[in-house]
């Protein structure tokens, strides 16, 4: 009985051994078919070619597309771009059975193919990135599958041979507007969107490099529109701060990666959980500089952190500095690159202090520009959050509260008035330092003379006391600005005095312009005495007071203007004969400290210009005209003194005379 289970075994493997004799033929006769773009990794993108026209018979498939046909036709996720892709499949349109595939001994696998109006895509067995899928691919989450290495593309669906043709993107040649290039950004947007890998720093310099070399000419043309600039300047801002995140990759300890490409250099820092490092230190780039305390941050975010501080030479072009609105009427002028500072792939973005940025000057600083630290907000240049600490004719340093995107903006008077001009400044300083001479004679002769009925000492003295000490640090601050710029603080402080000086004159006005109109009324008949009318304690409060509390609450900041200046000139019309005066010191009033500041918003004139410096710098000259010498009071108080000055200098000569007729006698 054995025996015959033996035959029966032996006549089995005969035909099991004559059946794989039979499959012989087709494992040897056969056509290779090397085409990349079959595989299942690229058919999402590239599935438009068809087999229509495949020619029947059996086939074998190598090289980097694969060696086997995928038999599968369900929808798979693809993980790279988040769509759904349909494997277009032999199988998937027609019957499939054991004579169209066969395993041939030495491992492989032969197909007999028919024509299809879909496709044959195809996988790799064993997939392995060291050999499989060729250069600057590798292999992909889907079985069998290659994608290109991250950060690279399939640049055209006729891939051949033994690669996939993965490059970085490229702009399309020729393109010099607007349009194309936000193309290419948008493209490369998406592409860094569907990639969570780190990127290799060729690659990343490769990129930049690209967007470094577009045509700023081509974006600032005739044709472009702010609108178009500001879509583009974020874009732009936005893809660079993509690809320098794509470089940062964990560390226990702690690294640094430096990139240098035209018109931009950048470093970024890392720290990890066991780093020795107190602080870490400045990052440069292009001569700027940023220190940030990186170390407090990582403690909040489990020891780890990691920080991006780029310079941009070129941006300064785009996003133009006449997007910062903070003063009209002013030329705006970029005086340093645009550098920007992110936290890359830190959870907790709060700063544990503020950060310092070492700007680098590209310009020469000039002597009456106003430089303000900025930072872009997606629609213009704004400084809220930011100050300037310290400053020198090369570099400027600004203390800012957040991150973002930085520059320096410095703003100067327009071109139909030079501020430098020489004779305008010898002008002004004359014009000036007499007005302050009669001021102080009006504050002496106030301060001397005995109060009458006819003369209300306390809000002009208090009045000529503010404008005189507010014209005085004014002209010194102005005479010695580049010194006072050097120190910040020194600078705030002036700044806020020069306020509260100029709004308590202001408000002295404003109370002598009670009085006037109280006055004129004729109101002195009812009370005739200055206490009466406002007590000296109560116009105290309010002449400092007042301007003290509002240049608290502004913290220093400059108002774009103060008001109207009202005065008085006498306090009573005791007769009828004095109308006539009465109404001519009050025009003259009107005119000499009410008309100038409201010419300052008319200043773009070189000859309103002139006459507003004239009549603000001649203020204590008119009060000392119309106060002084045509109150007859007070004239009446120079005559004496005159007159006793004459006595003195008479009674001086005769003492001299006597005593050297005394000296010749005793000869």
């Amino acid at each position: 009985m054995s025996c015959f289970w033996s035959w029966i075994a032996m006549i089995l493997l005969t035909v099991h051994a004559n059946v794989g004799t039979a499959q012989d033929p087709y494992c040897k006769s056969y056509t290779n078919k090397s085409e990349p773009w079959r595989n299942v990794g690229f058919c999402s993108t590239f599935c438009n070619n068809t087999d229509i026209n495949l020619k029947e018979g059996w086939y074998r498939f190598v090289g980097v597309g694969g060696d086997q046909v995928v038999t599968s036709c369900a929808h798979a996720q693809n993980y790279a771009t988040g769509n759904i892709t349909d494997y277009n499949l032999f199988t998937c349109n027609s019957n499939f059975n054991y004579t169209d595939y066969i395993t041939c001994n030495e491992g492989f696998t032969v197909y007999r193919l028919r024509p299809t109006q879909r496709t044959y895509a195809t996988r790799h067995s064993s997939c392995s990135n060291s050999s499989s899928c060729g250069e600057k691919a590798q292999c992909g989450t889907v079985y069998g599958s290659c994608v290109c290495e991250p950060g690279l593309k399939v640049s055209t669906n006729t891939t051949l041979g033994n690669t996939y043709g993965c490059a970085v993107l490229k702009m399309d040649s020729g393109c010099q507007n607007t349009d194309c290039v936000q193309k290419f950004l948008d493209n490369l947007d998406e592409l860094l969107n569907n990639t969570d890998a780190p990127l290799p720093q060729k690659t990343v310099e490769l990129y930049l490099s690209a967007m470094m070399n577009i045509n700023t000419t081509a974006i600032t043309g005739q044709n472009s529109t702010d609108d178009k600039l500001l879509e583009y300047g974020n874009k732009f801002l936005a893809v660079t701060e993509k690809l320098m995140s794509a470089l940062v990759v964990p560390t226990e300890t702690n690294s640094t990666t430096s990139i240098s490409v035209k018109d931009m250099e950048a470093q970024i820092f890392s720290v990890g959980m066991n780093t020795t490092l107190k602080e870490i230190p400045p990052l440069n780039a292009d001569g700027s500089s940023l220190n940030i305390d990186l170390i407090g941050i990582s403690q909040n975010n489990k020891g780890s952190a990691s920080v991006i501080f780029a310079s941009y030479a070129s941006m300064g072009g785009i996003l133009k500095p006449t997007f910062y609105k903070a003063t009209t009427n002013t030329i705006k002028t970029m005086m340093s690159t645009v550098v920007s500072a992110t936290l890359s792939k830190t959870a907790d973005t709060s700063l544990t202090k503020q950060v310092n940025f070492t700007l680098k000057h590209n310009l020469e600083l000039k002597s009456k520009g106003n430089v303000s630290c900025v930072y872009w907000n997606n629609t213009e240049w704004v400084e809220h959050g930011c100050e300037i600490t310290t400053n020198s004719s090369n570099f400027t340093v600004c203390s800012c509260t957040h991150l973002s995107t930085f520059a320096l903006i410095m703003q100067t008077n327009p071109d139909n008035f030079n501020p430098e001009d020489p004779n305008m400044e010898l002008f002004n300083t004359v014009a000036v330092s007499v007005g302050l001479v009669f001021l102080i004679l009006t504050i002496l002769t106030l301060a001397v003379c005995q109060r009458g009925q006819k003369v209300t000492n306390t809000a002009l003295l208090n009045l000529c006391l503010s404008l005189f000490l507010a014209h005085l640090f004014f002209l010194l601050t102005q005479q010695y600005l580049e010194t006072v710029k050097k120190t910040s603080k020194m600078c705030v402080v002036l700044a806020g005095l020069i306020h509260f000086l100029f709004l308590s004159a202001f408000v002295w006005m404003l109370i002598e312009a009670v009085l006037l109109y109280m006055f004129v009324k004729n109101l002195s008949r009812v009370t005739s005495k200055q206490h009466d009318v406002l007590n000296w304690k109560c116009m105290l409060v309010i002449g400092y007071i007042i301007p003290l509390s509002v240049v608290a609450i502004t913290s220093g900041l400059y108002p774009d203007a103060y008001g109207r200046l009202y005065s008085k000139l006498d306090k009573s019309v005791s007769h009828l004969k004095q109308t006539r005066t009465l109404v001519f010191k009050t025009l003259l009033q009107f005119i000499i400290l009410g008309c100038p500041w409201i010419l300052g918003f008319f200043t773009q004139n070189d000859m309103i210009e002139i006459v507003f410096l004239f009549f603000n710098s001649q203020q204590g000259t008119f009060i000392f005209l119309v106060h002084c010498v045509l109150n007859q009071e007070i004239r009446q108080q120079y005559r004496k003194w005159w007159i006793a000055l004459r006595h003195s200098s008479t009674y001086k000569s005769m003492a001299e005379d006597q005593k050297k007729a005394t000296y010749s006698h005793s000869k």
